[in-house]
């Protein structure tokens, strides 16, 4: 399906990506990981055709269609759903077509152009299109009354869909999916794991969502931070995580070994050229001739043999030092409390343009973690912003104790000033000197060249860490943190995972990571639907979600 041999991709002085070389066949689902900035997006852009390689080669299977999803999705316009996918996939097109030979029949070319558009429509079930139309709308929970709606009144997450659906409709024999799951809630995510799972497509995916990609990949290409070139492991994305730490520990110990082995052979080559020295210099008196002639040869001898271990030393095939980071720790104390720390709504109505949600009540008192769920376009953000006096509700009482220290993640990431370099930045907002600024990024990961950069250079995983150098720098108690997992990479995303799990402030969290949720030890779980707000079991609504799935592909 997928011959890519020998690619490489330079950014001026900065190699990227070097002597890349894969194969995906017919059906293959493969994770495609490594940290962020290693390359991932601007391999799958290259596949896809959106980017020049700088050398190398990529073949496809003859008359092979290729699907891609980027990170972002940018639809927007007055095109309705419906007419956007009937664009998108072909179908549009093929209709136009086929109405203006369908006059000009009685003449044998145009008939044979004729037969050869519905050759092509039939190859996209074009006659049963609005069926399968409608039935993806609904595994992504887009009900009918969407199709006729305006690409410009969807939310991100709803054209992160949208634009998914008109993929997968096409009927693709590749598809390269960049971060799949970040813009769409659970219940989707889990129709998408079984739809991917049935299909006949080749799969390449870029996903930090450990639990999506151990469902569906059965190979992983490792991007090679160092090398810069592919290293491949079989078997699921757990398998692949188990395989790196054995790999890792199994090298340490060869390492270990062959430094024994060479202090050794260096110690006995350092004797050795001590008794040449000695040798070579004896002269005794002019009777021991004999003698003297004898230290010098076994000199000469010893000479030889410390060379020859020397040269065995050199000749080794060395083990590379094993590459161990320094475990991300994120600190984040509660602030000292003066006050309360409840935050609670009561009988709240919120909304904008149209669009509302409530009344809701929500009570989170200091140490509780809270797990909002619900469908995209339900209107989970909208509630944090509520919370976090972002934006004022239409009706209610929203109280926030005088002691809540509230730090918003999603908020910060919008509002984050992209031309300050992450030092000032830290500085400014935390009041910190030079010196405990610098110390407080290196914490988190963010080395000395990226703390002097500017906030713009910082990859999306980067500016998270930012926050959360920020938030464990003024110490606040009132975690709120809306699609996290978005903009993690995953050494970061354990970390914050094993932070919540012993935070002693509270944390209201927005996620559709099922692995995230189950780590970071919610206590309670509320699902927002229709704009009611009520309280559910997280086992239950995934058992929900799931049983969903299943009837929805049974219609497809």
């Amino acid at each position: 399906m997928l011959r890519v041999t020998n690619l490489n991709k330079n950014y001026g002085p900065q190699t990227v990506l070097e002597n890349i070389d894969l194969t995906l066949s017919r059906g293959q689902k493969v994770a495609l990981v490594g940290s962020n900035g290693a390359g991932k997006t601007t391999l799958l852009k290259i596949i896809a055709g959106l980017e020049e390689p700088d050398g190398g080669r990529i073949e496809f299977e003859k008359g092979a269609m290729i699907g891609y999803l980027p990170q972002d999705t940018s639809l927007s316009g007055s095109q309705t759903v419906a007419a956007y996918l009937e664009e998108v996939t072909g179908i549009a097109a093929l209709e136009r077509r086929m109405g203006e030979l369908s006059n000009e029949l009685a003449d044998p070319q145009v008939k044979k152009d004729y037969d050869d558009v519905v050759d092509q429509y039939e190859r996209l079930d074009g006659y049963t299109f609005s069926h399968r139309m409608e039935t993806i709308l609904l595994g992504f929970d887009l009900g009918k009354e969407l199709v006729e709606r305006p690409l410009d009144q969807l939310s991100s997450g709803q054209k992160s869909k949208v634009f998914l659906a008109g993929i997968l409709l096409r009927g693709v024999d590749l598809l390269l999916l960049d971060e799949p799951t970040n813009n769409i809630d659970l219940p989707t995510l889990i129709w998408l794991e079984d739809f991917l799972m049935r299909s006949q497509a080749a799969c390449l995916i870029v996903s930090h969502d450990r639990r999506f990609l151990d469902r569906i990949v059965k190979r992983v290409f490792e991007l090679d931070p160092q090398t810069r070139s592919i290293n491949v492991s079989n078997g699921k994305y757990s398998d692949y995580l188990d395989l790196k730490v054995k790999n890792l520990e199994r090298q340490k110990e060869q390492y270990r070994l062959q430094q024994d082995e060479i202090e050794r052979l260096e110690a006995q080559a350092r004797t050795k050229r001590v008794e040449a020295e000695k040798g070579s210099k004896w002269m005794g008196s002019d009777n021991d001739k004999f003698l003297r002639g004898f230290k010098r040869d076994r000199a000469g001898k010893s000479s030889k043999v410390a060379k020859s271990i020397e040269k065995r030393i050199e000749q080794m095939d060395k083990v590379d030092r094993p590459i161990e980071k320094d475990i991300l720790s994120i600190k984040l104390n509660a602030a000292d409390v003066y006050g309360s720390t409840t935050v609670k709504l009561t009988e709240v109505t919120a909304g904008y343009d149209g669009f509302s949600i409530g009344p809701m009540s929500l009570e989170v008192r200091l140490g509780n973690r809270v797990a909002i769920m619900g469908p995209n376009g339900a209107g989970k953000s909208t509630l944090l912003k509520v919370v976090t006096g972002e934006l004022t509700p239409l009706s209610g009482t929203v109280e926030v104790g005088s002691g809540v220290r509230t730090g918003n993640m999603m908020q910060e990431h919008q509002t984050l000033p992209r031309d300050l370099s992450p030092l000032s930045y830290l500085m400014e907002q935390a009041g910190l000197d030079l010196s405990s600024a610098y110390s407080k990024l290196a914490q988190f990961g963010i080395d000395e060249i990226s703390s002097r950069g500017t906030i713009a250079e910082l990859s999306p995983g980067g500016r998270a860490r930012l926050i959360l150098a920020h938030f464990s720098a003024v110490s606040i108690n009132t975690l709120v943190l809306d699609e996290p997992t978005n903009h993690l990479d995953l050494e970061a995303l354990e970390a914050l995972e094993q932070t919540i799990s012993s935070y002693e402030g509270s944390v209201i969290l927005v996620s559709h990571d099922r692995f995230f949720l189950e780590k970071t030890n919610v206590d309670s779980a509320y699902l927002l639907t229709e704009g009611i707000l009520r309280k559910v079991t997280y086992t239950e609504y995934l058992a929900q979600a799931e049983q969903r799935a299943r009837r929805l592909l049974k219609m497809f």
